[in-house]
């Protein structure tokens, strides 16, 4: 039985989803809450350069990867069909 790399790309999309949540809860309490001026804008201006540079380090990081490939089963889990043994001991 063969994996699908791309099936690694859900739980992927689930934390950049979180992560961009809480990215715009964060700002919007800096900026609602937070003392105003240019060392909030700052701080906010950094958090959002910061969280782009990241992400788009990632994305390019990714980006070499061919999604469409399979894994072999095999591959992946500790043991194999041979062994009595539950860890492939």
């Amino acid at each position: 039985m063969d994996i699908p790399l791309w099936i690694l790309l859900v739980p992927l999309a689930c934390v950049i989803f979180f992560s961009a949540t809480f990215l715009v809860f964060n700002i919007f309490h800096l900026a609602r809450y937070g003392i105003v001026g240019r060392g909030a804008l700052g701080m906010i201006l950094a958090y959002i350069i910061s969280y782009a540079a990241v992400l788009l380090l990632g994305l390019i990081a990714l980006s070499g990867v061919a999604w469409t490939e399979s894994v072999p089963l095999v591959n992946v889990l500790p043991f194999s069909g041979e062994s009595s043994s539950h860890l492939g001991l």
